[in-house]
């Protein structure tokens, strides 16, 4: 018997060894699916080896010695369902056909009730600005953009932009800075009343672009579920390919919250919020659910799947960092508060970077939300994770690779990608790095030799790309947003019908996140001339330390 327990031991101490050997290197984080099965099935045979130690050489000695009656207790658990894993998000490009989606058919049943509202989450009268505002970019009050358009251009371009838009009396009346009940930060000044058909006019924006973005934000406002969110499933979420991405097909299909984030996005983006603009209604409610739909530990992530979970949340979060950050609402600052705690929680605590759980030694695509919604919430008046900025930068430096370290790969290691060298660059210009340093020049020449055009379509690459050509400015700029209007523009439905004004899913990530995400990022990405002040601009300060 003393020879029985001395192998059930080694064989216990050597499967120990194994996994946490396994815990300490990168083996788990690629073919996840593939390899949790494998382990799976050598721990059931070492279990059953166990018990063939343990039961199967004296199976009747247990309870030789009992005498009298036996009772058996049995106890029956009712366990929650455990979701099944699903396999790797990672960022790798797949090809699959675009879903076609087919309006008003549920596909998960139908829209849960609506919650009853937060009482201070309705259009109404502004919130004081707090006390600890502390914008990212500081410039004076009331300055005008960087560039001063012809004033014709600016009247023509808000003119017919609106032909095709819904009359709305707050959506075309005059709003300066101070219209919302509290100063604006200066890095979404652009976004309020005339300054954005100034911004846009200045800064390569177009009758075309506003008009597609107002029937955007028109087709989003028509497809919000009654209990405030968008249904990503609904609208072709989570029929993605999982031939080549190495990832589930259903990844993205639970994922409303995240959706619900670039919608909200969409609309905070052109100046509405909860409180004022043509579109404060479906704001209030979609910001309404986030809040009331927070869990404890501060993940605004809602029901996502593990692998789209992290994603979902720095996209919800940044939506309500912004909308707080432009309105004051206090009943906003806690759910922010929370979100950002729980994203702090999320950073790996050495590589700095997130992915998908705690403890994850990160990748490029998962920071670029979570980078994004430290600065959104900086905007907002909040600081204290100076830690984690820098700790981000250290991973940005991982990843990144070429003659001035402008080029960036998905993980330390890899190959760099046009997405991620244009989103790293993004961040780490959020993070510090001057817009005229050599690795920005790098990053954006790698970008330049991907111009969009229609057979190409991206929405994730080319929101980053929009984003870091913008706020380095110059040259290339001119170019991409050339080609960007050229490519994007004529993608968009608009020929009336249930999907006027939306974009069908692209063929690389379209699949997962669906027609929600499509539009809602395309939207974004064409107001990029006025969402955010750009960061080329001499007349500004980022408000943090330069990374190196």
């Amino acid at each position: 018997m003393q020879g029985t327990w001395i192998a059930v031991t080694v064989l216990a101490a050597s499967g120990i060894a194994t996994f946490a050997l396994l815990m300490r290197t990168r083996w788990l984080e690629s073919h996840t699916l593939e390899k949790c099965v494998a382990l799976s099935v050598g721990l059931h045979g070492v279990l059953g080896i166990l018990a063939v130690f343990v039961g199967g050489w004296s199976p009747a000695s247990w309870g030789q010695r009992d005498v009298g009656r036996m009772t058996m207790l049995m106890v029956v658990a009712d366990d929650d369902p455990v979701e099944p894993a699903l396999a790797d998000a990672a960022e790798h490009q797949g090809e699959a056909d675009p879903p076609q989606d087919e309006p008003g058919v549920e596909a998960d049943g139908g829209d849960e009730p609506a919650p009853p509202p937060l009482v201070s989450l309705t259009p109404s009268a502004a919130s004081p600005a707090p006390p600890d505002l502390v914008p990212l970019l500081e410039v004076p009050a009331g300055e005008p953009p960087a560039a001063t358009p012809d004033p014709s251009a600016v009247t023509r371009l808000t003119e017919e932009a609106a032909e095709d838009v819904p009359s709305d009396g707050a959506a075309t009346r005059a709003r300066d800075e101070t219209a919302l009940g509290r100063p604006v930060p200066p890095a979404y000044a652009d976004r309020i009343g005339e300054r954005r058909a100034a911004a846009a006019a200045a800064r390569g924006g177009t009758v075309d672009t506003e008009r597609a973005v107002q029937a955007a934000l028109a087709w989003l406002a028509r497809n919000q579920s009654s209990d405030g969110r968008w249904n990503a499933a609904r609208h072709g979420a989570g029929t993605g390919s999982a031939a080549t991405a190495q990832h589930a097909a259903t990844v993205g299909m639970q994922s409303d919250h995240g959706v619900t984030g670039l919608a909200l996005l969409a609309f905070l983006g052109a100046g509405t919020t909860h409180r004022d603009g043509p579109h404060a209604a479906e704001v209030a409610k979609g910001i309404g659910r986030l809040a009331q739909r927070q869990r404890a530990d501060g993940s605004l992530a809602g029901d996502a799947e593990f692998f789209a979970s992290l994603y979902c949340h720095g996209m919800a979060a940044i939506a309500v960092a912004e909308c707080y950050a432009l309105t004051g609402d206090e009943a906003l600052r806690p759910v922010l508060d929370r979100a950002v705690a729980y994203t702090l929680a999320m950073q790996h605590p050495h590589t700095g970077g997130w992915r998908y759980a705690a403890g994850d030694r990160g990748d490029t695509s998962q920071l670029g939300w979570q980078v994004m919604l430290l600065a959104s919430s900086r905007n907002a008046g909040l600081a204290g994770f100076e830690q984690a900025e820098a700790r981000a930068g250290g991973f940005l430096q991982s990843v990144a690779s070429g003659s001035a370290g402008g080029l960036a790969a998905y993980r330390p290691g890899e190959r760099p990608s046009v997405a991620m060298t244009a989103e790293a660059i993004f961040c780490r210009m959020l993070l510090g790095l001057p817009p005229d340093h050599p690795a920005t020049a790098e990053a954006l020449e790698l970008v330049g030799r991907a111009l969009p055009t229609g057979g190409t379509y991206n929405a994730y690459t080319w929101y980053y790309a929009t984003l870091a050509s913008f706020h380095a400015g110059g040259p290339q700029w001119a170019a991409w947003n050339a080609r960007l209007q050229a490519a994007l523009l004529p993608l968009q439905h608009r020929s009336g019908g249930p999907l006027d004004g939306s974009w069908d899913p692209d063929r690389v990530w379209g699949g997962h996140g669906g027609r929600v995400y499509a539009t809602a990022l395309s939207a974004l990405t064409l107001e990029v001339y006025y969402r955010y002040r750009p960061l080329h601009d001499r007349g500004h300060r980022v408000a943090i330390r330069p990374v190196h």
